[in-house]
């Protein structure tokens, strides 16, 4: 008879703990933050970043000889920095470390993914951009007494994810496309957005390009502040966001499925690099393929030992082992 349905976040625990048994080598993660980890969630077609990293078949289709991620979330669409020391479903830390004590084994996370702040301030652009007639102008301290809030909140976080020597990653955000259409959803009357675009093109009455030029000197800004916070182990998305086609954009600040792929994908590389893991050439791809000898090299005792070898006559010497 099954047991009692668990609540969230304890239901994410468990199939996290009952992942550790039957996928003892792959990478275990702790992960919160915003729709930057979380979106989709439901509301439009594909795959979050966590949702794929703990995809098996989709991590093995990249990396075949990879061991999987394990991936504990806590991550939720529109979630704010200032929200997150303090988040009750914290207690899925604490939840999972306390079981494993209680079993007296050891355990620690291989890595923290955290992707915050941006919910703290792009819905927030009137209050330190001003403008109007084609014109608009950055409040620099306005905008800096939001990344100083941030800044205090990731300190909160970060005193809330040790004791433990995993790294904690974060991708602060890549560029932003200001725009006046919202992004749809499974619900036809409910949109996504825009949070930037009616301000900066309607409000300030900028053209596109200036418009785009503001969000991304903030966007610059805010990913230089995070790039500085200590205990944190910055990477930079803004390549990867900036080589997107349209196609991949769901939204101003938001992607389709196969832009939420190509993040997670750049986060599986900071994952396997900061957990000492580098990717592999799948042993499938090597069979058969034989190295050309080198012009004028002499054959050596076993190649010897070959030729005058009787043929069907066996041998053990020198077989190779399939890796396992």
């Amino acid at each position: 008879m099954a047991g009692p349905i668990r609540e969230y976040p304890l239901d994410r625990c468990d199939l996290f703990l009952a992942r550790c048994k039957s996928r003892s080598r792959a990478i275990k993660v702790f992960a919160t933050g915003d729709s930057w980890l979380a979106a989709p969630g439901g509301w439009w077609r594909g795959a979050s970043v966590v949702n794929l990293l703990n995809d098996d078949d989709w991590v093995r289709a990249i990396d075949p000889t990879h061991p999987g991620f394990n991936v504990l979330s806590i991550a939720k669409v529109g979630f704010e920095m200032k929200q997150m020391p303090g988040d009750h479903d914290l207690v899925a830390l604490d939840y999972v470390r306390s079981e494993f004590a209680r079993q007296q084994r050891p355990f620690a996370f291989d890595a923290f993914m955290v992707s915050g702040g941006g919910n703290d301030f792009i819905p927030k652009i009137q209050s330190y951009v001003s403008g109007g007639d084609g014109e608009a102008t950055i409040d620099a301290a306005a905008l800096d007494a939001i990344f100083d809030q941030i800044a205090s909140r990731w300190s909160a976080l970060l005193a809330r994810l040790v004791p433990g020597s995993a790294p904690v990653l974060t991708n602060g955000y890549g560029p932003i496309i200001p725009t006046l259409e919202p992004g749809s959803t499974w619900l036809p009357l409910l949109g996504i957005g825009p949070w930037v675009g009616p301000w900066l093109l309607q409000h300030c009455g900028l053209d596109a390009v200036h418009a785009r030029a503001i969000v991304d000197e903030v966007m610059n800004r805010f990913n230089a502040r995070i790039a500085a916070l200590p205990g944190v182990t910055y990477f930079d998305l803004r390549p990867v966001v900036a080589a997107m086609p349209a196609s991949f954009w769901h939204d101003e600040i938001h992607f389709t499925a196969a832009g939420w792929e190509r993040v997670a994908q750049r986060w599986m590389e900071e994952l396997d690099a900061r957990a000492g893991r580098t990717p592999q050439v799948p042993a499938a791809s090597l069979r058969g393929v034989r190295m050309p000898a080198l012009a004028g090299a002499r054959a050596t005792p076993e190649k010897k030992a070959a030729r005058a070898r009787k043929p069907g006559a066996k041998s053990t010497r020198g077989r190779s082992r399939r890796p396992r």
